[in-house]
């Protein structure tokens, strides 16, 4: 009997630190921010520069840098982490999502397309550096600007940060295009621009943040939020709100229904509202490309938004091509021209 339990005991012993050796090996959350970066194969270029930092509030930053590619050789990415089950996972509005197998050593691989290791002779692997080094990226951002006593903050879609903007470079043209559409003082809407963080004091602590600085004030979109952060909504099988028809706002009448569509993976079904009348067809999808087929609509009379939804009607019939971005669906003409802008909406 006692030789049993001695062997139970040794069994329990072993497995236990089996198990401790596998949540370290698995643990990589103590003492963030960190950055890992290294030198991974490249198909046409003698390899790619990684260098990622991962933030303790699950966002991270991506810099690429393809060796010996000329100018505009460095490309950023942003969004959240997660790590599940000896994986790191980098979220973001790319549908192919990058995912690294966690090493006992503390270093990261990069993982195929399938979550598997990629077997070759060369290196997949990025290290972790003993101290962190920041990524400032440069790019086009996308999040909720508000403004107000000759201040601005931007808040990112993908990751959440909030960063001061910069008084300098194309900040007016920000300001003024924030000051024609907002309806109320600190109003947050939702902009695109392009530009750059750069390291600054902040002026009441003294403490090193990142700011904003705008280069190019690109668009703005009354009335849509970023959405549920990090992820691309399907388009399938989701209630789309129209947000912009022609590039322009679209009002909603009181007692009468949004326009929306909702293209269903059921036999191709579109259904939705014009903002009138029902509508109802079907649809072909392949790749980028959509195209709507027998489009009908019920035939009520509607004391407001009927010139919307002629409009709508139109839109529908030349539509060629679809693409999203996070919680947003643009869909385009046969030139590529957005002809609208629908923004997902999750029904209770």
């Amino acid at each position: 009997m006692l030789k049993y339990g001695l062997i139970l005991m040794s069994f329990l012993f072993i497995s236990a630190c089996s198990t401790e050796q596998a949540d370290e090996r698995h643990l990589i959350t103590d003492d963030l921010p960190v950055s890992y970066s290294g030198t991974l194969p490249c198909a046409d270029c003698p390899g790619i520069d990684y260098h990622l930092n991962l933030f303790a509030d699950q966002s991270y930053y991506l810099q690429l840098h393809y060796q010996d590619s000329g100018d505009n050789a460095t490309f950023y990415q942003l969004g959240q982490w997660q790590q599940q089950t000896g994986q790191l996972r980098l979220l973001s509005d790319d549908p192919q999502q990058t995912a690294f197998q966690i090493e006992k050593d503390g270093s990261i691989r990069l993982l195929d397309q399938e979550d598997t290791l990629i077997n070759s002779s060369l290196n997949y692997r990025l290290q972790r550096e003993t101290q962190f080094r920041a990524v400032y990226p440069a790019m086009q951002f996308h999040g909720m600007y508000s403004y107000m006593a000759d201040s601005g903050i931007f808040t990112e879609c993908l990751t959440g940060q909030r960063w001061f903007v910069a008084q300098e470079a194309d900040n007016a043209t920000l300001e003024s295009l924030y000051l024609e559409y907002a309806e109320e003082v600190n109003q947050p809407l939702l902009v695109e621009v392009t530009g750059y963080l750069e390291p600054r004091a902040n002026s009441d602590t003294g403490e090193i943040q990142p700011n904003l600085i705008v280069t190019s004030a690109d668009d703005i979109w009354p009335g849509e939020t970023c959405g549920e952060l990090g992820y691309n909504e399907n388009l399938l099988n989701t209630y789309w709100k129209l947000t912009r028809l022609n590039d322009e706002p679209v009002e909603v009448y009181e007692q009468q229904r949004e326009p929306s569509i909702i293209l269903a993976s059921e036999e191709n079904r579109l259904s939705g509202s014009d903002g009138c009348n029902r509508i109802m067809g079907s649809f072909q999808l392949r790749e980028d490309k959509l195209k709507f087929n027998r489009i009908a609509s019920t035939m009520m009379a509607c004391s407001e938004g009927m010139e919307t939804a002629q409009a709508v009607h139109f839109m529908l019939e030349k539509v060629r091509y679809w693409q999203i971005e996070g919680q947003h669906l643009e869909l385009a003409d046969v030139e590529g021209n957005v002809m609208a802008r629908f923004e997902a909406v999750h029904l209770q």
